[in-house]
C-alpha cells in the first residue's frame, strides 16, 4: 500500500557555478567556469531526495518545470522505474537528446529518496552491490589556453601519481609531436604497468588517430577515448577494425539505444556513460545489461558536482567485473579544479589506488545544499 508521505510533493531546482582559476579545457574548446543544475525532490512526509544533471543546466531546468514535472508530481518514490516510464513517454519526440538529461537528475534524486526513506544504499535498491571499493584512475589535467597548451602537464600527473592513483588519463590532441611528447612523458610518470589512458575528445581524424596509436605503441596504451565525434559510428567501426588499443566512449550518449547501436557494430569495446546525462540510474542499469550480453567493460563518465560523483559511485558498485574485463570497472576522478565536487565528497584514492564507496542511505552521505552556497546562482521550486 503506498503511503500518501511517499509522493512527490515538490521539485527543487538549484543553478550552480563556480570560476576556474584560469581558462583551460580540451583539444576543442577550454571554458573558464564551471556549471550544473542540482535537483532535490521533497516528499509530502518531508523525505527528499538529490539529482543531477551538467551539461545544459538552464535547458534542463526548463524541461523540468514545463515537461516532466506533471509526469512526477504526486507520484510514489517507492516506484522509481515507473516515474522513469513516465517521463520517457513525455520524450517521444526526444528520444536522444535534452529530455534524457533533463530526466536523468530526476531519477538520481528519485533513488536517492527512496534509499533515505528505506535506509537502503542505492546500491542495495539495485540488487546489492559486487564490491565496496572501487579502482580510481586520475583524470586531467585540463589544458590550459594559451601557446602552450601542454604547460603544467607534467608537474599534474606526478601529482596524481602522489595523490596515490595507479591508472592516468590524460587529453590530448593538440598536435601530433607535442601528443608523442605527452604520452611518453605520462608513462615515465606513472610507470610501466600502471594504467594509462588518452582523450581525445572528438578532435581527431581515422587517419590521425591511427598515426597516433602507431607511434606510442611503446606506451602501452589501455584505451583511446573518443578519438572522433561521439555519434560518428562509422568512424568508430573502421578505428575498431585496425586499431589494437580498445576504443572507449558513450558520454554524450543518452538513452539505451544508443549504445546498443555501437554494441551492434563493435564500435566500442568500453562503455562510458554518464548518468548525468544518459538517462539516470534507471537507464543506466539498462546500458549495463547490455554490456553483459555483449561482455563489453563499462567506465562510468563522472563530471559535474558531487551528486553525480556520489551517484557513479553507487552505480560502479554493482557493475559486472568479469570474462575479458576482470580489471573493470573503472571510475574516473577529474582531477581539474571542481569545489562542486569537494564541497560535497572529497575522498583520497587507498594505497591500491581504490575509492571506498559510502554505505550509508541513498547516495551513501547526506547533501547539504549550504556547503554549495557560495556556489549556487539562481533557484527555483514547483509543487503539486
Amino acid at each position: 500500500m503506498i503511503s500518501t508521505a511517499d509522493t512527490i510533493a515538490r521539485i527543487e531546482g538549484y543553478f550552480l557555478r563556480c570560476a576556474m582559476p584560469e581558462p583551460a579545457g580540451n583539444a576543442l574548446r577550454v571554458f573558464s567556469e564551471r556549471a550544473g543544475l542540482l535537483v532535490r525532490i521533497v516528499t509530502a512526509g518531508g523525505q527528499e531526495g538529490w539529482g543531477e544533471t551538467w551539461a545544459y543546466p538552464h535547458a534542463a531546468a526548463a524541461l523540468i518545470q514545463h515537461q516532466l514535472a506533471p509526469h512526477v508530481l504526486g507520484r510514489s518514490i517507492t516506484n522509481p522505474r515507473s516515474i522513469h516510464q513516465a517521463m520517457l513517454a513525455a520524450a517521444v519526440p526526444d528520444r536522444r537528446g535534452q529530455t534524457h538529461m533533463a530526466l536523468s537528475a530526476i531519477d538520481i534524486a528519485v533513488w536517492d529518496a527512496l534509499g533515505r526513506s528505506s535506509g537502503r544504499s542505492i546500491a542495495e535498491l539495485l540488487g546489492g552491490a559486487l564490491r565496496s571499493e572501487i579502482d580510481a584512475y586520475a583524470s586531467g589535467p585540463l589544458l590550459p589556453a594559451g601557446a602552450n597548451r601542454y604547460a603544467g602537464f607534467e608537474q599534474a600527473v606526478e601529482r596524481f601519481v602522489a595523490d596515490g592513483f595507479q591508472a592516468v588519463k590524460i587529453r590530448v590532441g593538440i598536435g601530433f609531436e607535442a601528443d608523442v611528447r605527452a604520452i611518453e612523458a605520462a608513462r615515465a610518470i606513472v610507470g610501466a604497468e600502471s594504467p594509462l589512458m588518452i582523450d581525445l575528445n572528438e578532435s581527431s581524424t581515422v587517419g590521425d588517430t591511427l598515426a597516433l596509436a602507431d607511434a606510442t605503441a611503446a606506451s602501452r596504451l589501455a584505451w583511446i577515448e573518443e578519438p572522433v565525434r561521439h555519434d560518428n559510428t562509422a568512424s568508430y567501426r573502421r578505428l575498431a577494425e585496425k586499431l589494437s588499443v580498445p576504443l572507449s566512449g558513450g558520454e554524450s550518449f543518452c538513452g539505451v539505444q544508443a549504445f546498443r547501436d555501437v554494441m551492434v557494430d563493435g564500435a566500442l569495446a568500453i562503455l562510458q556513460p554518464d548518468l548525468a546525462i544518459c538517462g539516470g540510474l534507471t537507464e543506466a542499469m539498462k546500458i549495463a545489461g547490455l554490456a553483459d550480453a555483449f561482455d563489453t567493460a563499462i567506465a562510468p563518465h563522472v563530471w559535474g558536482s558531487g551528486v553525480n560523483f556520489l551517484a557513479s559511485l553507487q552505480y560502479a558498485s554493482l557493475l559486472s567485473g568479469y570474462g575479458k574485463n576482470p580489471g573493470f570497472p573503472l571510475f574516473e576522478y577529474d582531477k581539474s579544479h571542481n569545489p562542486l565536487r569537494a564541497a560535497i565528497f572529497d575522498p583520497r584514492p587507498d594505497g591500491r589506488g581504490r575509492i571506498a564507496v559510502p554505505d550509508g542511505p541513498g547516495l551513501g552521505i547526506p547533501i547539504r545544499i549550504e556547503t554549495l552556497g557560495e556556489y549556487v546562482t539562481g533557484r527555483w521550486s514547483i509543487s503539486a
